[in-house]
């Protein structure tokens, strides 16, 4: 999922004092000593969409993960898939057919707070799909979930393209709890897919009276309309939640979730040190030391008050280049800025070494066992290399070359020390200037969706984990000809016919070992073509408070808050 703002953002979770206490009887089932009270969330990027089908963020998909609810989650120690709204599902000896039986008694929230709805079908189901095969505007995922996966689903989309009605082949209804859905090839990854916030499963009944607006899911908590504002979103327990842990107990244990918008990372570290959140998902790399030195007996209590934990995450930090415009359009320049950059110098100076390395192999990080990234050739730090293509692409010495426009996104102060180092390596390194410009994500986005800049910073969260998810970014065949249109995942619109041919193999593999030969061949020529300049892989600082309780982190950012519980918070400043 595309973070054009996810990592300027912050994720932390704050108590707030309403009804913490013991356990309780809810109308709908017992809940374990300690359930109850409310977890705030602050996030610098506000969520733009909450409709799955159209979310692209990743705040977008951890709220929209909350209200709504796929077939299938994620065990979130694991990242293996589990029973969601169906409760278990049959592969046939092909591996191409999935049969699965949804559970009965699992339903919609009605729209009003703590009222029931309508319960979940397979004919909510086959909606769901037909939409996610459907040529819409707020469809964003056809090509990551269905194109080319699900049997007759490029029909479906061409269909709708011209305004026709037509069936979706692979997706078969047989009783009202029971459907099959049948895949062009076995899979090893679409369990995981289904898993995703944007596979979740709509209301058709819903849908047609809330359409893009829609708030209503099957999810655990519920989005509270009269207590949600443009600068705070509000999510209220389903009572009706079908979820039970392994004793019965009734879930979600918390009464509430509340995330707040806040103007930056080190307003969320700020709330973490006034006690207002026991969670901060992102540190500013330069508090990090400070933070240790301040509060040192903290850490070092049985059981410490707080946890200062580091991790490498399902992430890679990139930018990329506009390659249908002058002078990106040439694949020398483009190599020329990747081998102009000192990756290790921003990570020691600028990030302080808050990374996982530097990004000289490919756009996958080096998080999956067995897929051998380090093996990808890759751009490392070589100036004089670099001198040499910019002279192959008419521009020796820098001379003539034109001045550069970047484009980075507010709400982290890195974003603009990291484009400030880069300004000066390509000035030192190239003789070429650029300018850099710092706007809201919104702002950035569409900007980059319409090609009017030269260079963006982004970065992708894997959607699923799987190599897979990053080398989706570039697959060409969906990026429509139409550059009036949106082209997501591959904002870039990088189109390459080889590429394609080994993504594909990769991904209709029919085991991991097999699918990541392919996938490497393609992460080869995509890198040799250079259309984005890779920067780090991305490591991890959060602070946890010891007052929190179930809560698991992964390096997939996945959130699974059914069984977390919180307690009362003590600010840093009172320990000091």
């Amino acid at each position: 999922m595309n973070i054009i703002s996810k990592y300027c953002s912050i994720i932390a979770l704050t108590a707030v004092i309403t009804a913490c206490g013991g356990g309780k009887e809810s109308e709908k089932g017992q809940r374990p000593e300690g359930s109850g009270g409310s977890i705030r969330i602050v996030e610098v990027s506000p969520p733009k969409n909450l409709f799955p089908q159209a979310i692209t963020t990743q705040i977008e998909g951890m709220i929209a993960g909350q209200i709504h609810e796929g077939l299938v989650r994620l065990n979130p120690k694991t990242l293996e898939p589990i029973p969601g709204l169906a409760e278990k599902w049959e592969v046939s000896e092909d591996g191409k057919t999935i049969t699965f039986h949804l559970r009965k008694g699992a339903y919609f929230h009605s729209g009003e707070d703590g009222k029931q709805g309508s319960e979940v079908t397979s004919a909510d189901v086959k909606f769901t799909f037909e939409m996610l095969s459907s040529d819409r505007m707020t469809n964003m995922h056809f090509a990551t979930v269905c194109k080319d996966r699900i049997v007759g689903a490029n029909e479906y989309f061409e269909a709708t393209t011209k305004g026709q009605k037509a069936e979706l082949k692979g997706f078969k209804v047989i009783d009202k709890h029971t459907f099959s859905i049948t895949l062009n090839n076995a899979s090893s990854i679409f369990l995981q897919i289904l898993a995703n916030p944007v596979t979740s499963i709509i209301s058709e009944e819903a849908y047609k009276k809330q359409f893009e607006n829609l708030r209503t899911g099957a999810g655990p908590f519920i989005y509270d309309t009269k207590l949600s504002t443009p600068k705070r979103v509000v999510l209220i327990r389903n009572e009706n939640y079908y979820g039970k842990d392994d004793k019965g107990n009734s879930l979600p244990y918390l009464d509430s979730v509340i995330i707040d918008i806040v103007n930056s990372t080190e307003d969320g570290l700020t709330a973490f040190k006034e006690g207002r959140c026991e969670y901060v998902g992102s540190i500013p790399s330069n508090a990090v030391r400070s933070i240790v030195e301040e509060n040192i007996k903290d850490f070092e209590n049985n059981p410490p008050a707080f946890i200062l934990e580091r991790s490498s995450e399902m992430i890679s930090q990139y930018y990329v280049f506009n390659i249908n415009k002058p002078p990106f359009n040439n694949v020398k320049v483009r190599q020329a800025f990747n081998y102009a950059i000192d990756r290790d110098k921003i990570i020691d100076k600028v990030l302080q070494g808050q990374a996982y390395g530097p990004g000289s192999y490919g756009i996958t990080p080096p998080t999956f066992e067995a897929y051998k990234v380090g093996d990808i050739i890759g751009y490392n730090f070589d100036p004089e290399k670099a001198k040499k293509l910019l002279m192959e692409a008419g521009y020796p010495g820098g001379v003539g070359f034109p001045e550069i426009s970047l484009i980075v996104n507010s709400g982290n102060t890195r974003n603009n020390t990291v484009a400030a180092e880069i300004q000066r390596h390509l000035k030192e390194n190239l003789n070429v200037n650029i300018t850099f410009e710092s706007l809201s994500n919104n702002e950035k986005y569409r900007l980059q969706h319409k090609g009017l800049g030269h260079i963006f910073r982004d970065g992708w969260i894997a959607d699923y984990p799987s190599p897979e998810s990053f080398l989706s970014v570039f697959y060409g065949e969906p990026v429509p000809a139409d550059t009036a249109k949106t082209s997501y995942p591959n904002t870039q619109r990088y189109v390459n016919k080889e590429f394609d041919k080994y993504y594909k193999m990769g991904r209709d593999a029919k085991s991991k070992d097999s699918s990541y030969v392919y996938f490497m061949k393609a992460e080869q020529i995509m890198m040799n073509d250079a259309p984005i300049m890779v920067l780090w892989y991305e490591s991890n600082y959060r602070l946890i408070s010891s007052k929190l309780k179930n809560f698991v982190v992964n390096p997939l950012r996945y959130f699974d808050l059914t069984r977390v519980m919180i307690g009362t918070p003590e600010p840093l400043e009172k320990k000091k």
